[in-house]
């Protein structure tokens, strides 16, 4: 148990670092991935929801410690994109598809830089940081759309030719 928990968090951190270190690093289009969220949500799909918000918290920890913001932005951000995708992949998105994974993939970028510039918002506004919304965060947010489908779209069919969590099960009489 301890074992599957301590590699999790590995493979978690891993991927938290090489988002900040090596694609951090190159232009708009390339940093703009955002590929923690996708590899959340995709998870979203295959485990249980307390071993996400478990990953969720510790990839949130891992982007807090490298951002200039405020402590918790980042932590605060992912925890509610996460809950949102799970709570539209629960009632609405049922059925594992394509369709549901590019949704709720969606859905979880947009609901992440809601919450990202609400909270950076009020810290601004409070004093606290000196975070504000330049001409690019829009293009920024255009590509961070367009790349987590494409990250979603490849591993969704990498997984469902892999597996069979993604194939439906139809009942024969």
């Amino acid at each position: 148990m301890w074992y599957k928990i301590l590699i999790s968090t590995i493979i978690i951190a891993l991927v938290a670092i090489f988002q900040i270190t090596l694609l951090g690093s190159f232009g708009d289009y390339l940093s703009s991935f955002n590929l923690l969220l996708a590899v959340l949500v995709l998870l979203l799909f295959l485990i249980d929801f307390k071993w996400i918000m478990y990953f969720t918290i510790t990839a949130g920890l891992i982007l807090d410690i490298y951002s200039s913001l405020p402590f918790g932005i980042f932590m605060v951000s992912m925890f509610l994109a996460i809950t949102v995708s799970n709570f539209l992949l629960l009632n609405f998105f049922t059925n594992r598809s394509f369709y549901a994974v590019a949704s709720v993939g969606l859905m979880a970028i947009l609901s992440f830089n809601c919450v990202f510039l609400g909270v950076s918002g009020l810290t601004y506004v409070l004093g606290v940081s000196d975070f504000y919304i330049d001409k690019n965060y829009w293009l920024r947010l255009l590509f961070q759309i367009i790349n987590i489908l494409i990250i979603l779209v490849g591993l969704f069919f990498i997984i469902n030719l892999s597996s069979r969590r993604f194939k439906p099960n139809f009942v024969r009489s």
